[in-house]
C-alpha cells in the first residue's frame, strides 16, 4: 500500500541513488585520469575481476561497446600488462581475457582503494540485518539496472 511517507521515501532514494551513480561515474574518471588511462578500460577491469575472465563477446555485451571497440580496449590492455588473452580449455576456439590481478592491484588499486575504505567505515554504522536488508536491495537494483539498460540498448 502507498503512503505519503512510502511516495517520499521512494522519491528520495531514487534522488540518492542518482548521486550515488553520478558520483561513482566521476570517481571512476579521476582514477582513470590518474591511473593515465580511459575510464571504460578501467570500468572493464573491474567487469573482470567482479565476473571473472571472460570472453570479448561478453565484454561487449556486459559494456555496451562494439565488438571492435572492445577489441581496441583489450588490445590496450593487454599492451599495459593489466590483461592477457587464453585460449579456452574446453573449447579452443574461444579466447577469454583475464586480468592480471597483481598488476592492477599494484597500479590502479591505489587510486580507488580510499573509495572501498571509506564504505567499509560507513558500513560499520548498520547492523548486520541492516547491512542484509541494504545488500539484498542493492543486489535487486543492480539487476533492475542491468534489465532497464538491456531494454533501453535493444530499443532504438
Amino acid at each position: 500500500m502507498s503512503t505519503p511517507k512510502r511516495k517520499q521515501l521512494t522519491q528520495e532514494l531514487n534522488r540518492q541513488i542518482r548521486f550515488l551513480t553520478g558520483t561513482s561515474v566521476i570517481f571512476s574518471k579521476v582514477v582513470a585520469d590518474k591511473a593515465g588511462h580511459h575510464s571504460t578500460d578501467l570500468e572493464c577491469l573491474d567487469f573482470l575481476q567482479l565476473n571473472g575472465p571472460s570472453t570479448a563477446g561478453k565484454l561487449a555485451e556486459l559494456t555496451g561497446l562494439t565488438t571492435g571497440a572492445v577489441t581496441a580496449m583489450i588490445d590496450r590492455l593487454e599492451k599495459a600488462g593489466y590483461v592477457q588473452r587464453e585460449r579456452d580449455k574446453n573449447d579452443r576456439r574461444k579466447v577469454i581475457v583475464v586480468p592480471n590481478v597483481t598488476k592492477i592491484d599494484a597500479e590502479i588499486a591505489p587510486y580507488s582503494r580510499s573509495m572501498g575504505v571509506a564504505l567499509e567505515t560507513l558500513s560499520k554504522e548498520f547492523s548486520e540485518d541492516e547491512l542484509e536488508i541494504i545488500l539484498r536491495f542493492l543486489t535487486k537494483a543492480n539487476s533492475a539496472g542491468n534489465k532497464e539498460t538491456s531494454k533501453l540498448r535493444n530499443n532504438r
